[in-house]
């Protein structure tokens, strides 16, 4: 469901990599040791103890655009991020487009979870649009209105770009096949959800997928609640860099307990029932 050659064959490619390989060992500081242990578990580092040694890349041919905003995004934000607790500024052109490539890597999870767990029809609040990219798949499968929120506007650029192409209503319409779906882009920080209900009303479901976002607050705005987990060690440690380097809220529930729990390839979706009748 993850192509994760892709996205080791991304983290190859960096220049950082090509310096490592050229080390016979190395000892990280506490401070970057994980980033460490995140290359020895995908295969580009050896772990001896304390201590990491080079191993073999993967041989380098044409990477794929996935891999290449891989490598774009670790070169550029989670090394910097990991290594020096720098974040983000402006994103340039090119980081906008990294990240919006990378939100393809989410795509299979968006189809299952428009497609298999959602019923059909609502107003959908999706907070945090990065990094699963919850979106259109939405709208086409399960005939769903949309309100994106997201903390910054660079990060979600391109996808409104992308949906200004699409007709659109000026409400949400709630009905079945109508000839333009509504959706809207707020920016803000996740902590004020509550605006966004004043505004909209009461959401037939809330999806929050590997973002931080105050789950007892989305059960009172919202009907039902998607709350989506990345289990994989590795995809999670990447997924967690790149938002936290970005200044984004971070995934910091824990999984909730009283919820029913699905399985979707590499991811928990846990759904929560909320405000109101469903």
């Amino acid at each position: 469901m993850i192509p994760r050659d892709d996205i080791i064959a991304g983290v190859a490619s960096t220049p950082l990599l090509s310096l490592l390989s050229e080390l016979e060992e190395v000892k990280p500081s506490q401070r970057i040791r994980p980033l460490f242990d995140f290359l020895a578990e995908v295969g580009l580092m050896q772990r001896k103890g304390d201590k990491y040694r080079r191993a073999s890349l993967p041989s380098r041919g044409e990477l794929s655009p996935l891999a290449e905003a891989v490598s774009t995004l670790f070169q550029n934000l989670v090394f910097p991020y990991v290594a020096a607790g720098r974040r983000a500024g402006r994103l340039s052109p090119e980081l906008q487009r990294a990240l919006y490539v990378y939100t393809s890597a989410f795509q299979a999870l968006r189809v299952t979870v428009a497609q298999e767990l959602m019923s059909y029809g609502g107003l959908t609040l999706v907070a945090g649009w990065f990094p699963c990219g919850f979106s259109s798949e939405l709208m086409s499968i399960a005939g769903r209105d949309l309100v994106i929120v997201e903390e910054r506007e660079d990060v979600v650029a391109l996808e409104v770009d992308r949906l200004s192409l699409l007709p659109i209503a000026s409400g949400p319409l709630g009905q079945e096949l109508a000839p333009a779906s509504f959706y809207a882009f707020e920016t803000l920080p996740l902590a004020g959800l509550g605006e966004v209900a004043e505004k909209y009303g009461v959401f037939d479901a809330a999806v929050v997928c590997h973002r931080g976002a105050d789950l007892a607050l989305l059960q009172k705005i919202a009907r039902e609640v998607y709350y989506i987990v990345i289990r994989d060690r590795q995809l999670s440690y990447l997924a967690t860099a790149i938002v936290e380097a970005l200044g984004l809220a971070g995934n910091r529930e824990e999984p909730p307990r009283r919820a029913q729990r699905e399985e979707v390839g590499p991811f928990d979706v846990y759904i929560l029932r909320g405000a109101g009748p469903t």
